[in-house]
């Protein structure tokens, strides 16, 4: 793996503090509510004049991390305050993520690069396990190994320090990772549908057909014992371990669904897709909230880690931010 060494690409980019676009926004109300769920607009701001791809809270649920299509990662509080900028990745920047131990940011580049950050902004290093666009980068739960993905098909499994564990290569480019909350399994997905269950050592324990087309993203639940991925053929699907399908969610007759996440303390889960909605479901499929948003894709979902609050994003920039109840 191509290394650079830090004093040639550190800088500082943090601690910016900028007005931010806000505007006037009035949420429809929800067309479904079957369960009581409150979702109440906390924030709504521009966080890009470009698709933002991807946005996660932090494990401390107090900052939002954004990765939008112009290579350019940012740290915003929760007020929508942006902190600092992430800048120079190669674009499109396909996600970034905090690490576990909040000390680590890592970015993602479309020239087979992946950055590390401190949280002031410095670049500490500069890796490249890729020939071709990283698609995905996270940290285990111990922020001390590193998994990436990328359109050369390959899933990558390395130290912190950068030194490889593991290569798998499968068919397809590999597009969304997740990691087992205690460290036992990888899941990697891929634009030919299939969900591969890799441990940490490198082995494929398990391969699943999902039937979905490109899978756009994938999480463990917060016990480890179900599996969720959302695909372009409009459904998510809900798995267990073993590769059975418990359930499929048939969000949207056409177009994507971009994101579904499990709710932190498991009860349901939420989508967001093409059509501007976010709904939220049952694990048995019942649809129990529903909620018309913007006419344009919503990228992104994000829950709080104590679940009192939902980020989403969406192909013209917007982030909102809402608390929630129920």
């Amino acid at each position: 793996m191509r290394i650079f060494p830090v004093f040639l690409l550190t800088f500082s980019l943090f601690l910016i503090k900028e007005e931010i676009v806000t505007a006037e926004v009035k949420v429809s109300a929800p067309v479904v509510n079957q369960s009581g769920i409150k979702l109440n607009l906390e924030r709504q701001f521009t966080g890009s004049d470009v698709a933002i791809n991807r946005i996660h809270f932090s494990p401390d649920g107090q900052f939002l991390l954004t990765a939008a299509a112009d290579g350019v990662g940012t740290l915003w509080t929760k007020e929508g305050e942006m902190l600092g900028q992430l800048q120079g990745q190669k674009p499109p920047m396909f996600n970034a993520r905090l690490s576990p131990d909040r000390q680590i940011l890592i970015t993602t580049g479309y020239d087979g690069t992946i950055r590390l950050w401190n949280l002031q902004g410095e670049l500490l290093e500069e890796q490249q396990p890729h020939r071709a666009a990283v698609a995905d980068a996270i940290f285990s739960p111990d922020s001390q190994i590193i998994v990436t993905c990328s359109d050369d098909g390959q899933t990558k499994i390395f130290t912190r320090q950068g030194q490889e564990i593991a290569s798998v290569l499968k068919s397809g480019t590999a597009r969304n990772l997740a990691y087992h909350p205690q460290g036992l399994l990888i899941a990697s997905v891929s634009d030919s549908g299939s969900l591969h269950l890799i441990n940490p050592n490198g082995k494929i324990e398990r391969e699943i057909s999902t039937g979905q087309g490109r899978i756009n993203n994938v999480n463990f639940s917060p016990n480890g014992e179900q599996l969720l991925t959302s695909g372009i053929n409009g459904s998510a699907k809900l798995w267990n371990l073993a590769g059975e399908l418990i359930h499929e969610y048939k969000v949207v007759p056409t177009g994507w669904v971009n994101s579904a996440q499990f709710y932190p303390k498991g009860e349901w889960l939420a989508t967001a897709s093409d059509d501007g909605t976010i709904r939220f479901w049952q694990k048995d499929g019942q649809l129990i909230y529903e909620l018309p948003l913007v006419n344009a894709r919503l990228t992104s979902l994000s829950f709080s880690p104590d679940g009192k609050q939902l980020a989403a994003t969406s192909s013209q920039g917007q982030v909102w931010v809402f608390n929630l109840s129920y």
